[in-house]
């Protein structure tokens, strides 16, 4: 898809620029004790990543969730996520990108001090289910491309995919039988 925006040129001079739009990101929040899906925000794909990680702190704060600490990839490396769950009182465990630990000056402290706390190194050793729950809903529930058209068509589809990989989840937690059935065993 393409979209139109007028733009000023070097020169001052108004000029119209095609943009191109990519479709769509899913961000979502998962409870990693549980391993269940708890916030889903979707926005457009030239949207940069960091920005919809406040909006699904607030969404996990008000259901009053127990959250000591945020893990999360290098995209929402940013200052004011790590600022948010600062002042929150949470602890940050977002993977850190290579130019804040690589730098020389002072303040590349403060980053390598974060890393070395016992928080930031539980938190990276619980990605891992955030990424395996992304590969489940990529491979078997359509996740890597939208059936629908528009934001609407990719967030519903989103959230259904999110409700289907929670109630797998719950038949496992009530049960404890997988979802796909055991595997044969083989004498």
């Amino acid at each position: 898809m393409k979209g139109k925006r007028v733009v000023r040129d070097a020169q001052g001079a108004r000029v119209v620029r095609e943009e191109y739009f990519y479709g769509y990101k899913v961000h979502t929040s998962l409870n990693a004790g549980a391993e269940m899906i708890t916030s889903v925000v979707v926005t457009p794909g030239n949207a940069p990543d960091n920005e919809p990680f406040a909006e699904l702190v607030a969404r996990d704060r008000a259901q009053g969730l127990a959250v000591e600490t945020y893990a999360a990839d290098r995209g929402y490396d940013d200052t004011e996520n790590h600022y948010l769950l600062e002042s929150l009182g949470l602890h940050s465990a977002i993977r850190l990108k290579r130019t804040r630990t690589e730098k020389r000056d002072r303040n590349k402290e403060v980053w390598v001090a974060l890393q070395a706390t016992p928080q930031y190194q539980a938190g990276q050793q619980e990605r891992y289910k955030i990424e395996r729950k992304y590969g489940e809903a990529k491979e078997y529930h359509g996740l890597r491309r939208c059936r629908y058209v528009g934001w609407l068509g990719c967030t519903l589809q989103a959230y259904l995919t999110a409700i289907v990989l929670n109630l797998k989840r719950l038949v496992r937690l009530l049960t404890g039988v997988p979802f796909r059935g055991y595997a044969p065993v083989v004498a």
